[in-house]
C-alpha cells in the first residue's frame, strides 16, 4: 500500500538520501559528470532543511508499507498568464528505481492533485525532461505541454537538454 507523509525537519537525513539516490536513479545520464555539479549545487542538505521551514513549500515522502521509495515537492508558485494564488508547481517527484513502472505513478499523481485542490489551487504546472518517461505519466493525468525550451548547465548533454514545462486545470 502507498502512503505519503508530509515531511518534517525529523525527516531530513531521510529526505535527502532518497533525494541523492532518486535523482542518481533517474538523471545520471543527462550529465558529463554523472550530475555532479547539478547535485552539488541544488541538492545540498541545508536547501533542503531550509525549505522544509518555508510555508509555501511542501515536502512528502512516499512509502510502500514501512520503505520510504520516494518523495515529491510541491510549492506555491506562479506560471505565466495565471495568478500565484491559482497556481501550485510540482518542482519535484522521484522514486527509487526498483519502484518505478509499477503504476505508482497513478497513486501519487492522484494524491497530489487532490492535495493541490484542498489548497484551492486551480492549476498544476511542473517542468519534465523532454527524454524522461515521467513525461507519459503526466500526460496520462491530464497535463498538457505549455512551452519547451533547452536548459544551459555547463555539464549538461546538448542532446538531453530540453525541458518541457506542463500544466493541468484541476
Amino acid at each position: 500500500m502507498i502512503t505519503f507523509k508530509k515531511c518534517e525537519e525529523n525527516d531530513l537525513d531521510l529526505l535527502h538520501e532518497i533525494a541523492l539516490e532518486s535523482y542518481n536513479d533517474t538523471y545520471q545520464y543527462l550529465w558529463k559528470d554523472g550530475g555532479t555539479s547539478y547535485l552539488n549545487t541544488f541538492y545540498k542538505k541545508e536547501i533542503f532543511k531550509s525549505e522544509l521551514s518555508a510555508l509555501d513549500i511542501y515536502y512528502f515522502l512516499i512509502y510502500e508499507g514501512k520503505n520510504a521509495i520516494g518523495y515529491f515537492k510541491l510549492k506555491k508558485s506562479p506560471i505565466e498568464s495565471y495568478s500565484a494564488d491559482e497556481c501550485m508547481e510540482l518542482d519535484k517527484l522521484y522514486l527509487l528505481k526498483k519502484y518505478t513502472g509499477k503504476g505508482i505513478g497513478k497513486t501519487i499523481m492522484n494524491y497530489i492533485l487532490s492535495f493541490s485542490k484542498e489548497k484551492n489551487k486551480s492549476i498544476l504546472w511542473l517542468k519534465v525532461m523532454e527524454s524522461s518517461p515521467a513525461r507519459f505519466v503526466y500526460e496520462k493525468s491530464g497535463f498538457i505541454p505549455i512551452n519547451k525550451y533547452d536548459l544551459t548547465y555547463p555539464e549538461i548533454i546538448e542532446r538531453y537538454a530540453s525541458i518541457i514545462t506542463m500544466i493541468c486545470k484541476i
